[in-house]
């Protein structure tokens, strides 16, 4: 199993036992289906609550005059 990917990019494998290995970098989290699933979709919505909350910081900061 590869330590990190070449552009540390998060790697997914599935073992033959059937376990999931998510590695970034030099870590990696072994999960089985269901709790990579939540897992996931939890990333999934903190990613998306933070797209949210910067987009509007963003759009408030180049709004702002001098």
């Amino acid at each position: 199993m590869p330590c990190a990917h070449v552009h540390d990019s998060p790697v997914l494998e599935m073992c033959g036992c059937g376990r999931f290995y998510l590695t970034y970098g030099p870590v990696t989290v072994a999960f089985k289906y269901a709790e990579f699933v939540k897992f996931a979709r939890n990333v999934a919505r903190l990613a998306d609550t933070a797209v949210e909350k910067l987009g509007t910081k963003v759009l408030a900061d180049t709004q702002q005059t001098h």
